[in-house]
């Protein structure tokens, strides 16, 4: 049994991951309201210009940024658990440093070989985008310093925040730059006969935003550090420990940390980035180049934006358990440690099954709703994706969870065996069937697979304990299956004589509501889930007040 005082710490770790998930949610939210206008500005072609940009940019970003976030979380918590401010405050001043030279290193190298690095993918004119990315870099390797110097204090509202202002921002410049900078590309194409330039300024343009998003994110944390230097400086000056590590091991410890983050994640990007390389590759082979970029914008702009949506969640529930995980065992207080690996696992599944669910009933619907299209190629790779949701978002989460128990190899191991399954998969999909864009989504659902099996096997060796499979699984899937039933028939009546984008968002949270009564009734949602939400201690008065639960 846990006292008053450890429930309380076990409330506050979910209701921060709560406020993560849900800025994470927005977040994407956000990102697919951007998506949605950009389809109509670019098109399909200049999504996959963006899309070739994003995946060099990305994998450069994991190598040399990604993982400062969880290594300063992680050290500053560690540090700060044991009252040592200054030594804490010691790791942020060499974690900016070294944010500093890293990032103006991959920046430059990214806007010098930009041409280079889009050739590797077949898609040479998304070089444009690449160069506006390349400064963001830079950006974003500060602010990660600073958004793990917070979250290993113990809060992660700076980071939704800062989340939340750069995503804003990123949108509203994203869209305007992209169409101005269509218009000029349009001009360019009729000058050199090449309608594609259109496509190839407007993926430009919206690589803009990302730089000045980053840039607004990064002057919000800044004034916030600054406006908490007093309480910091007051934290050191009653810190009783004097005994600091010297400045070579801070950077040792850093590097040793971010080291093995970094390989494991850069195993999924290599993974994306592998997808597009192949898939262009051989589609050239199989001499159908012209419609290559065309399935890829829509892989990209339209089925992988939407699945993300809830991936974000266990990606922010990951982030937020790594500090907390890391000071437990530590502690070596692993029952403490399964019991809040249970708790977050349940609390994702609960929010991951029905969003897979309802995006394979109302595949059609969706793209028709947000992308005006009924081209049937949207709507299948979301079915055959939607399985991938559940699995992206278990193998997304335990990583994290791995990683925060100091495992930090197990992710890398497992990662690569997974890719390994993942590309033989690919090619031979690719090359001896005619599935083409479809190979990539299914593919990539093995490769998930793999992960989840070999990440659970893992943590429930390490904790000796069983993942609870009732209310985990067997019950939220019970009530999305009837809310999948029901939001179908709907969905059939709704759109007898044609597509309703207002009746699509009506079935939507008609769904919503009978899943949430479905996990009520069934009792899988209690006192201990809901407090996972900011607001959830409300709602569960509400509902123990009409005897709904317990």
């Amino acid at each position: 049994m846990r006292t008053g005082q450890e429930n309380s710490k076990f409330n506050n770790f979910i209701v921060q991951g709560g406020i993560l998930a849900i800025a994470g949610v927005i977040v994407r939210m956000l990102g697919l309201l951007k998506r949605i206008p950009l389809y109509y500005i670019i098109g399909d072609v200049g999504n996959s210009y963006y899309s070739a940009a994003y995946e060099i940019y990305n994998i450069v970003f994991t190598i040399s940024v990604y993982g400062l976030p969880i290594s300063v979380s992680k050290l500053v918590s560690a540090n700060v658990s044991k009252g040592r401010y200054r030594n804490a405050n010691k790791i942020f001043r060499c974690a900016i440093s070294f944010a500093i030279f890293t990032g103006l290193v991959s920046s430059t190298l990214v806007y010098i070989f930009s041409d280079q690095l889009s050739h590797m993918l077949n898609e040479p004119m998304s070089y444009l985008a690449l160069r506006t990315l390349a400064p963001t870099l830079f950006v974003v390797s500060v602010m990660g310093v600073l958004r793990g110097y917070f979250q290993g204090l113990g809060t992660m509202l700076p980071t939704a925040i800062s989340q939340l202002i750069e995503q804003i921002v990123l949108v509203g410049v994203s869209l305007s730059m992209a169409f101005i900078m269509s218009r000029k590309g349009e001009k360019v194409g009729l000058i050199l006969q090449n309608e594609n330039y259109k496509a190839a300024y407007g993926a430009k343009g919206a690589t803009t935003g990302c730089l000045v998003g980053a840039i607004c994110g990064l002057l919000f944390l800044l004034l916030l550090y600054y406006a908490y230097r007093k309480k910091l400086n007051r934290q050191i000056y009653r810190d009783p420990s004097h005994d600091m590590d010297g400045t070579f091991e801070v950077f040792k410890t850093l590097i040793l940390t971010i080291v093995p983050v970094v390989i494991s994640c850069t195993v999924n990007n290599i993974s994306n980035f592998l997808d597009q390389f192949l898939h262009n590759r051989i589609m050239i082979e199989k001499g159908l180049e012209a419609i290559k970029s065309v399935n890829w914008g829509v892989y990209s702009g339209r089925y992988a934006v939407l699945i993300n949506v809830p991936i974000a969640i266990a990606a922010a529930m990951g982030a937020s358990s790594v500090p907390t995980l890391s000071g437990l065992m530590k502690r070596e207080e692993y029952y403490e440690a399964g019991n809040r690996v249970e708790r977050v696992i349940r609390v994702t599944m609960m929010i991951a099954i029905p969003c897979a669910v309802g995006m394979a009933v109302l595949a059609p619907s969706l793209m028709w709703m947000l992308f005006s299209t009924t081209n049937e190629t949207g709507y299948i790779l979301v079915r055959i994706g939607a399985v991938g949701v559940i699995l992206f978002s278990f193998s997304t989460l335990t990583n994290s969870i791995l990683q925060g128990m100091g495992r930090l190899v197990k992710p890398i191991t497992h990662g690569l065996i997974a890719l390994v399954i993942h590309v033989a998969i690919l090619v031979s999909l690719l090359k001896f069937t005619d599935l083409n864009i479809y190979a990539v989504a299914l593919s990539n659902n093995f490769f998930s697979l793999a992960i989840c099996i070999m990440n659970i096997y893992s943590i429930s060796k390490i904790l000796d304990y069983r993942q609870e499979t009732i209310k985990t699984f067997a019950l939220p899937f019970a009530s999305a299956t009837v809310m999948g039933i029901i939001v179908f028939v709907l969905d059939r009546v709704f759109n007898a004589k044609g597509y309703s984008r207002v009746l699509t968002i009506a079935n939507i949270l008609i769904g919503a509501l009978v899943y949430f009564l479905g996990l009520v009734l069934s009792r899988a949602l209690g006192y201990e889930e809901l407090s996972a939400v900011p607001g959830g201690e409300k709602i569960y008065r509400v509902l123990n007040k009409m005897h709904l639960i317990k």
